[in-house]
């Protein structure tokens, strides 16, 4: 009889933490960590062949905030520069810009970006599957985004 109980009761325990931790588990999973990422962009980044009004607004410190229900922010030396919505998977993040000074909403198609992204320590890479957007590609997969 002793067993009996001590096997439900270690059931019982070994339920309700998988209940608990369940949730959490399947959030951090499937998509994109949100967080705040940054990079900065000098002026040995540009290619000599980019011209002089691209490096003017490619050059500074950017950091671009993911929240946990698909908005992002994105800033350029502390200025907010565009706000945009985003949705991720285990492999591909698809980025829409919606608003702002540098969004990219001048051309049909070219607000949104779609990406592969990976997950290392503090960095997140990004390279691209298609974005017609130069200036938010350059920005966005020039290097590894640092986690801060």
């Amino acid at each position: 009889m002793k067993i009996r109980t001590s096997i439900k009761l270690v059931t019982t325990v070994l339920l309700m933490s998988v209940t608990m931790l369940l949730p959490s588990t399947l959030a951090d999973s499937g998509g994109l960590p949100s967080g705040t990422y940054g990079i900065t962009v000098t002026l040995s980044d540009i290619p000599p062949e980019f011209p002089a009004e691209a490096a003017e607004i490619l050059v500074g410190t950017w950091w671009v905030e993911f929240d946990e229900n698909g908005a992002a922010e994105v800033y350029k030396d502390g200025e907010a520069v565009a706000t945009s919505k985003y949705t991720s998977n285990k492999a591909h993040l698809v980025y829409t810009d919606l608003d702002g000074p540098l969004a990219c909403l001048d051309g049909h198609g070219i607000a949104t970006g779609v990406y592969n992204w990976s997950f290392d320590g503090n960095q997140l890479s990004l390279s691209t599957v298609l974005d017609r957007c130069f200036g938010r590609n350059f920005v966005l997969t020039l290097r590894p985004l640092q986690r801060l």
